[in-house]
């Protein structure tokens, strides 16, 4: 298996993207905005909306060819609008391989470089140690817990707070967005 490589959202990508995301463990781990069951319709419209080269900012995490998953900063408005929210999935065959990692250092390098986002933050629901794992990997540092902060699966759930500065990130080599 090859390093993952990051790219544009392309239209051939709505089959691998439909059978990869249409997965309940990825599900329980991201906002119910993302729809399940999530289908070809769902992935199409998706792909239409990150080809406007619109914000929120998209990265499709190729491997082997095959879009594998995927990466969006999603910036915010009024006085946040130099910063971002981190979110990101992986197909689950992959899991615990190390390819979120490289992709979201490769990512956040690209985010800092092109656009004037001086601050990164991600939450993670209280049990995903392995997601935690990877933002810490990638520099982020935890901020704090916000208790109960999110209504997930009919219960309450811990909020696990990562920040990452601009100044705090190593430049990396980050590829060409392609």
């Amino acid at each position: 298996m090859n390093r993952p490589i990051l790219r544009h959202w392309q239209a051939a990508d709505c089959e691998a993207l439909a059978r990869h995301l249409n997965n309940r463990h990825i599900w329980d781990n991201c906002r119910d905005a993302l729809p399940h069951p999530y289908t070809r319709r769902d992935a199409e419209r998706f792909i239409r909306s990150a080809a406007t080269g619109a914000q929120p900012i998209h990265y499709c995490i190729d491997v082997d060819g095959e879009a594998v998953g995927g990466i969006t900063f999603t910036p915010g408005s009024d006085v946040e609008r130099f910063s971002a929210e981190a979110g990101y999935w992986l197909a689950e065959p992959l899991w615990g391989r190390g390819i979120m990692t490289q992709a979201l250092q490769a990512a956040v390098a690209d985010c800092f470089r092109r656009s004037g986002i001086v601050r990164l933050q991600a939450v993670v629901y209280a049990g995903n140690r392995a997601s935690m794992r990877v933002l810490e990997k990638t520099g982020f540092r935890r901020c704090g817990i916000r208790h109960k902060a999110c209504f997930k699966n009919g219960r309450f759930v811990d909020c696990h707070c990562y920040e990452l500065l601009r100044e705090e990130c190593a430049p990396g080599d980050a590829p060409a967005i392609g």
